[in-house]
């Protein structure tokens, strides 16, 4: 369906990546259903391993800062990533439920297929340049180590690993592992995040849609009246009162730990980032880890904000229709659509976080006086 093709792409990535189980539609052979469900198996077991590697490797470098927040700002990250793999894993009946729901005949009004196709695209389109960004920054990641290993210089890859690679052979391994787990995670990590973020820019679409069609209510009225005179005004009226009804209630029905970690995800890599050349590559390569970050954050907070926003419009556009001269029955069903429609629709991380710009603010703000605390402490 239209709806539903906006989170195509997302969902191609997170099967590719082992973070999203087939769709059991798709899976025609058994056999096909059961080597994803190992390699699944297999990359949250890589990533929970690496993490663990990271954890060790922090503990064991916690007297030297500069060690500690070469790891920490990833070592959050991959605990961000890890918990969502996690929900992926045990929600997946609800998130199949979330994806069928998107192809619900209400969702998918040919009359408003411009505005659909519109989503569909941009989701696409940007969860391919979110997703290209965390790939090149892990590949600029992997150039130092290389250029080190080269010039005869000792190479640490920040994790704790019991296996001598100062051989060319054991350093390419674990290289090539330390390339692959972090990029995994990183195409996931942000694949994830663009899959919610169009979850909710869907919700705010599809509330523009309502809002049209509380606005154009009684001509269509009319004009259904026009291709069949049989029919009654007011029964006309209310059925097609009942249909937005319906659409608004599948909108509200359809509506982390990210929030709380990510002020000190950006503090720790904004205390690395200080002691940096402007020119060199690692700087090149932690001004575009920091701005995947803040686009994740920002993608909740700004679409959080959207839904809220949109949802709080339809008061006016329910009130905004001809109403006047509607027979009793109707003005008193819009009148408590209204009392509902009042209060609008506010997403929240854990049913505690409001996803809104200020909340995007504090945690801007929260990371800054982190950071400002450790430069105080070194």
């Amino acid at each position: 369906s239209l709806s539903g093709s906006s989170v195509f792409t997302h969902l191609f990535l997170l099967r590719c990546c082992g973070f999203c189980r087939l769709s059991r539609s798709s899976t025609a052979r058994r056999g096909l259903s059961v080597a994803h469900e190992v390699y699944r198996a297999l990359t949250l077991t890589l990533t929970v391993v690496y993490l663990l590697q990271e954890c060790v490797y922090a503990y064991q470098e916690r007297t030297d800062m500069d060690k500690l927040s070469r790891v920490m700002f990833l070592l959050l990250c991959h605990i961000t990533s890890v918990a969502k793999q996690l929900v992926f894993y045990l929600d997946a009946d609800r998130i199949d439920y979330l994806i069928a729901t998107l192809d619900d005949p209400s969702y998918n009004e040919m009359s408003h297929q411009r505005l659909l196709v519109d989503a569909s695209r941009w989701a696409s389109r940007f969860v391919w340049a979110y997703s290209g960004c965390a790939v090149v920054t892990c590949t600029l990641w992997i150039v130092f180590p290389i250029i080190y290993h080269v010039q005869g210089q000792t190479v640490e890859f920040p994790f704790w690993i019991q296996i001598d690679y100062t051989k060319s052979s054991m350093f390419v391994v674990v290289l090539l592992y330390s390339y692959y787990v972090t990029t995994l995670v990183g195409i996931a990590n942000t694949t994830m995040d663009a899959f919610m973020a169009t979850i909710l820019g869907q919700c705010k679409t599809q509330f523009t849609i309502l809002r049209i069609k509380f606005e154009t209510l009684p001509t269509r009225a009319k004009q259904a009246l026009r291709c069949d005179s049989e029919q009654n005004y007011d029964e006309v009226l209310m059925r097609l009162f009942h249909d937005c009804l319906k659409h608004y209630q599948k909108i509200v029905s359809a509506i982390l730990i990210q929030f709380g970690i990510g002020a000190w995800i950006l503090c720790m890599a904004a205390y690395k980032i200080v002691n940096l050349s402007v020119l060199s590559i690692e700087f090149a390569s932690m001004i575009l880890f920091i701005s995947c970050i803040l686009t994740e954050l920002f993608l909740y907070c700004y679409y959080g904000n959207e839904v809220s926003t949109e949802s709080e419009r339809l008061v006016t556009s329910i009130y905004s229709m001809e109403w006047v001269g509607a027979r009793l029955g109707f003005q008193r069903g819009l009148l408590v659509l209204l009392e509902r429609a009042r209060r609008p629709v506010r997403p929240a991380a854990g049913l505690v976080i409001p996803l809104s710009l200020q909340t995007f603010l504090k945690i801007i703000k929260s990371s800054y006086t982190f950071y400002a605390v450790l430069r105080q402490t070194k």
